[in-house]
């Protein structure tokens, strides 16, 4: 019996993710949507819609942007970022 009522409630939490990504989906495309009369049909920052949209995605293990070879640091390289110690540097003081 509880395991219906687990699979039961899986489903609604699903079935919730789902149009939550539909409907933000819908709504960033609208935002951006302009018809050939030049009036929009939705007038709104994105932002807000575009965080609940990611979020939506990261519920489903999928993530949006870019990465850089691969290896998701962001320099491009396939390697770690080099932390340097200026601390005895003399570059600009004079």
């Amino acid at each position: 019996m509880e395991d219906q009522d687990e699979k039961e409630g899986n489903r609604v939490e699903t079935i919730v993710k789902i149009a939550v990504l539909v409907w933000s989906a819908s709504m960033l495309t609208l935002s951006y949507y302009e018809p050939a009369d030049g009036k929009k049909i939705v007038d709104f920052d994105p932002t807000f819609i575009a965080s609940i949209f990611s979020g939506s995605l990261a519920s489903f293990g999928l993530q949006v942007g870019k990465k850089k070879n691969g290896n998701g640091n962001g320099n491009g390289n396939g390697k770690a970022p080099k932390i340097v110690d200026n601390k005895d540097s003399n570059v600009g003081i004079q």
